[in-house]
């Protein structure tokens, strides 16, 4: 990085450390009506009604969420066409989650972006997907914490990435491959802060903040924490095209994800159910 391009990376820097201390973190680009839902979500007492009527106040939401109510990984014998019902057949964090994932796919979309802006917004977007699925698994398959809330939480999980992004369009002047190091430091951080003013469970939260750590605190039962670490390393390796070695992750042994006895992993046996939330989610 050349020194002009250090200067201005660590002008973006104090900005980001500003909007984190101002808690000054709203996302560009995502609908108003997105926040609000998920804020109602947060609420001490969840009110329907209140939910019902946001949603319905956006014809894209509303769409979205009907559409996953009515996707192969959760319908049932009736098909759902109102969003009340929608709500009560998915629960608080598949609507959540609904809502969340409309506002990512939105993201890459938008016309005042660049063609490799949107680029990199799809990539965020598919690594939501993935994470959301590696997520849901793992937590349905190896623990007994509520696998929606790791659905939710896998989503959430690139929501400092996004604000990152987003904001670094709105600077200017930082070249987006040069963003790694900036990513790596502080998009945890940022999700956690970005998850608590939604109003989201703390359990997500932390979970949130601890994303990279490869080995987190043992507890005395399985924690979300340790389901998001676990994907992370999981979809790491996977993008990377090396192989996994279990035996350099005792979290994954943990969990019972991998075999003590073998080093070798694959998430071949959840394929099928992977691949059910990624269409789920895309289409």
């Amino acid at each position: 990085m050349s020194a002009e391009a250090m200067q201005t990376a660590a002008g973006f820097v104090q900005e980001l450390a500003g909007d984190l201390n101002r808690g000054n973190l709203e996302l560009p680009m995502i609908p108003d009506s997105v926040v609000r839902i998920q804020r109602a979500f947060g609420a001490g007492e969840v009110d329907i009604d209140e939910i019902v009527r946001i949603i319905s106040s956006d014809p894209a939401i509303v769409a979205r969420v009907l559409q996953l109510a009515n996707s192969s990984a959760i319908r049932g014998a009736v098909e759902i066409k109102e969003v009340r019902q929608a709500v009560i057949r998915m629960g608080n964090k598949l609507v959540q989650s609904s809502v969340v994932a409309f506002a990512l796919s939105q993201a890459q979309k938008h016309e005042d972006l660049s063609k490799e802006s949107q680029a990199a917004l799809k990539t965020i977007w598919e690594e939501s997907v993935e994470m959301a699925a590696l997520c849901y698994v793992i937590a349905k398959h190896h623990t007994k914490l509520n696998a929606d809330e790791a659905l939710l939480m896998g989503l959430l999980s690139v929501i400092g990435r996004l604000y990152i992004f987003l904001k670094s369009e709105e600077f200017g002047t930082i070249d987006y491959t040069e963003m790694e190091p900036i990513l790596a430091a502080w998009h945890p951080a940022i999700s956690k802060a970005i998850a608590e003013s939604w109003g989201m469970s703390e359990a997500i939260v932390e979970a949130l903040e601890t994303q990279m750590d490869t080995d987190p605190p043992l507890h005395e039962s399985a924690t979300q924490a340790e389901v998001l670490s676990s994907a992370r390393v999981i979809f790491d390796y996977g993008q990377s095209g090396e192989p996994l070695d279990a035996s350099q992750y005792p979290l994954l042994h943990r969990l019972g994800i991998a075999n003590h006895d073998d080093s070798e992993f694959t998430m071949e046996a959840h394929a099928e159910a992977i691949d059910e939330i990624r269409r789920s989610f895309r289409a």
